[in-house]
């Protein structure tokens, strides 16, 4: 497995994506090449015309969840997902070519929608049968046989995308048959003899408690002899883009290079919060404007709500938001799904994540920046503080009005909620990157438009 924008992606994953995304654009051209005629138009005769459908198309494909590892070898909900895609960009394209020339003939983008659909779908059900082929997947063997091992096993379960087939695990003090749905093998010797063999190169290392524990000059002996190992935390990792709470210690944060925080790396976090907070309370003033009066008019108080929240180092800031309770019934405590203490206009308001606009005014001031961990009031912060362990760690980096955890989880009510959450926080500040913060950004887009995880 490999990054990209600090998302671990399998390498046929990878090609496949990249393979897909030149047989729409090759899909497109043909037939745009085709129905070429100079009374045509732009959608047409021109690159520039072929790019936009294209780009529109791929933008509904990302949308409709196309591109979630989970669907990647799922042939019917991979097409359910094309023909979902390509009805939107139709819906999208029809009313702008009637304005644009109305005697544009639509043929030849919708002869290329069409095209692009076949392939894409050609291109999903060859790759899920490869995907499942035992010639094109590796063996593995998992060492350990607790929570960190199961997990692992489970996710790689899920993700028959990334080519490891589990064969079974290896413990010194296991006494089942079976583990997490495989094959216990015995103890970690009998790896010698599978390797010899043949039957696996790679060994998934996941004991969590390590001291004292590790047959170091055995170990050492079959990497020398070719075997693979692995740590099954970084694996861990990749698979879920959160760190493995059991196993994490202060000092993964201490010698992470990614969280250095040079003067390049703060300038340009600082620029594109500030750039993207300016361009988003351009495009949404009208809808603050009207939100703010439908506030009023549907119950007592103020439309814009001032919060005491938790910033960088566990400094107090004031956050800016839209009330979406009402005034009597605000306060710490976690909203929960269908929370009675919303307004009828509060329930709208926090199901597409309006209530949160006027934290841009936050970003612009210097608080927090546009991706970050999410600020919470400190009554909740000091009592999660002392319950969930490292939890602290959240206060390390500035936080955000989005980020990694958010888009990945809904609202926390439960100290549950906070754990996993705290994971994909962690998980952020260790791998701390612009490329991380792009990909988040992606991700709340897509949140946001289709009115995802609010409660």
């Amino acid at each position: 497995m490999h990054r990209i924008l600090d998302s671990s992606l399998p390498m046929r994953t990878t090609v496949l994506k990249v393979a897909e995304v030149s047989l729409v654009i090759a899909a497109l051209v043909l037939a745009l090449e085709m129905f070429a005629d100079e009374e045509l138009g732009i959608i047409s005769s021109t690159k520039v015309g072929t790019g936009l459908v294209g780009a529109l198309l791929l933008l509904c494909l990302y949308c409709v969840d196309f591109y979630e590892p989970k669907v990647t070898t799922l042939r019917m909900q991979s097409a359910s997902r094309i023909m979902q895609a390509l009805g939107l960009t139709m819906l999208i394209i029809a009313p702008l070519l009637l304005i644009w020339t109305p005697t544009l003939d639509p043929t030849p983008a919708v002869i290329g929608m069409l095209l692009a659909g076949a392939c894409l779908v050609t291109s999903r059900f060859l790759f899920a049968e490869i995907a499942q082929r035992f010639a094109f997947t590796e063996a593995a063997i998992v060492w350990g046989s607790g929570a960190l091992a199961a997990n692992i096993i489970h996710e790689l379960v899920k993700r028959p995308d990334i080519g490891i087939i589990v064969q079974g695990i290896v413990d010194q003090s296991y006494t089942g048959d079976f583990f997490a749905g495989v094959q216990y093998l015995g103890p970690p010797e009998v790896m010698q003899g599978m390797k010899d063999s043949g039957q696996v190169r790679r060994i998934i290392f996941a004991v969590e408690e390590r001291r004292g524990s590790l047959p170091v000059e055995t170990l050492m002996a079959m990497r020398a002899a070719g075997l693979s190992f692995e740590d099954g935390t970084e694996l861990y990792e990749e698979l879920t883009g959160k760190v493995w709470l059991g196993t994490f210690s202060v000092s993964g944060l201490l010698f992470s290079r990614k969280l250095r925080p040079t003067f390049a790396k703060l300038f340009i976090k600082r620029f594109l919060s500030i750039f993207f907070a300016i361009i988003g309370l351009i495009i949404t003033l009208p809808v603050m404007l009207i939100t703010a009066v439908w506030i009023r008019g549907d119950s007592a108080g103020p439309a814009i709500l001032r919060q005491t929240r938790v910033g960088e180092n566990g400094q107090h800031f004031t956050l800016f938001k839209f009330r979406s309770m009402k005034v009597d019934s605000v306060g710490s405590a976690p909203a929960t799904r269908d929370d009675p203490r919303c307004t009828r206009i509060g329930k709208w308001i926090r199901r597409f994540r309006i209530d949160e606009l006027p934290q841009l005014v936050n970003i612009l001031k210097g608080d927090m920046y546009f991706i970050g961990p999410r600020p919470f009031v400190p009554d909740q912060e000091s009592s999660l503080v002392q319950e969930i362990p490292h939890y602290r760690q959240r206060w390390t980096v500035r936080p955000g009005a989005t980020g990694w955890a958010q888009v990945h989880r809904g609202y926390c009510s439960s100290v549950a909620d906070n754990v996993e959450k705290l994971s994909y926080d962690l998980f952020y500040i260790k791998n701390l990157s612009i490329g991380l913060d792009m990909l988040t950004l992606l991700k709340t887009f897509k949140v946001l438009l289709l009115g995802r995880g609010g409660q």
